[in-house]
């Protein structure tokens, strides 16, 4: 009974290092992840490795542990970086960071090769006469290439060379899952009547500097300007039109809920969304609550765009005014919400006091 208990053992204690031995120290430190990336200091769990993902373009990019949580076996990128916030797709988590499914592409493993290039799990290396990926084997704590029956680990830096990696040929659906091993071709020094070194070495040089995907890779490009001076600028059919709204109380009589906005036009038929300001609350707070109930709204539903109306004419707010009513936004702003497009003096406030003015 004992050795078949070491067996256990040794069967799910993976190297911290390892795809899954990241994916367990990620659901340890889940709540911390989740709610703080930016500040929750958690890089030395990981000895301040890089982890290197492919994101949504197709292209290689780098995380630190605590910047990042899994979905099932799905790797999640957690940021407010524009260029990644529109492939945002949402685990109803409660918190207004993008959540973007990207490619487990390997991690930092501190060995450099003969050019003095850095490798990651997922390289293709040769070494002591074998070429194949890098990986952590088991529980492991030294990387080593991979091989059928055993693995040939590392010894020191600058004695292995560095061909490409395996992502080569890899097909879009991998943002769903993914090991290393499902990308690897078996070379002929490890499985009979496998591909030969040459070809191994040639098709890891394809991906060397950049992932090389299979044909049917259609990256998503542009969004949606996030801004506008005219409505008509904006407005698409099927967007949904939203405004602020407060309660009307003459004495103790409610009269009904007012739209503040300038600029609805007169013939628009589709969807609308009210944000209705607290009357008991100040101004300036009773804005900044009510839009951050409705930026949590709006980020957990991405598929749909909404059009924030100007109010300025509608709640007479003077030029003295604007700045500290735009900064009531500053969420939308901080976390680069992108299926929100709102009027161009509230970002134009916004970041005239983000450059200058926060001092």
């Amino acid at each position: 009974m004992e050795q078949i208990q070491r067996g256990l053992t040794m069967v799910f204690n993976f190297s911290k290092y390892s795809f899954r031995g990241i994916q367990d120290l990620c659901r340890k430190y889940h709540r911390q992840i989740v709610a703080s990336p930016d500040k929750n200091n958690l890089k030395s769990v990981l000895d301040g490795r890089r982890v290197r993902f492919i994101n949504p373009l197709g292209e290689f990019d780098y995380a630190y542990f605590g910047e990042f949580t899994f979905d099932g076996d799905v790797i999640i990128l957690l940021t407010k970086d524009h260029k990644y916030t529109k492939f945002h797709k949402p685990l109803h988590l409660s918190t207004l960071w993008s959540m973007v499914p990207v490619i487990f592409a390997g991690v930092d493993t501190r060995f450099k090769d003969d050019q003095y290039q850095e490798i990651f799990t997922g390289d293709v290396v040769s070494y002591k006469g074998y070429t194949s990926f890098v990986r952590y084997f088991s529980d492991s704590l030294v990387p080593s290439l991979a091989g059928d029956n055993c693995d040939v680990q590392f010894e020191r830096n600058g004695d292995m060379h560095k061909e490409g990696t395996v992502f080569s040929n890899i097909k879009p659906t991998l943002f769903k899952l993914f090991t290393i091993e499902n990308l690897y071709w078996p070379t002929n020094q490890y499985v009979p009547y496998g591909i030969s070194r040459d070809e191994v070495i040639e098709r890891a040089s394809k991906a060397k500097s950049k992932p090389l995907f299979t044909d049917d890779f259609k990256p998503q490009r542009r969004g949606r300007q996030l801004i506008y001076q005219q409505l008509s600028e904006v407005l698409r059919e099927n967007d949904i039109l939203c405004y602020l709204a407060k309660e009307m109380i003459e004495g103790e009589e409610h009269l009904g809920i007012i739209q503040c906005a300038d600029n609805i036009p007169d013939d628009y038929t589709g969807e609308e969304h009210s944000i209705e300001l607290a009357t008991a609350d100040d101004f300036y707070n009773s804005i900044k609550t009510a839009f951050h109930e409705f930026l949590q709204y709006a980020h957990n539903n991405p598929e749909k765009t909404f059009v924030f109306c100007d109010f300025k004419e509608a709640l007479e707010i003077n030029k003295y005014e604007e700045q500290k009513t735009a900064l009531q936004f500053w969420e939308w702003y901080e976390f680069k919400i992108p299926n929100v497009i709102m009027p161009f003096w509230i970002l134009n406030n916004i970041v005239g006091w983000d450059m200058i003015g926060r001092d």
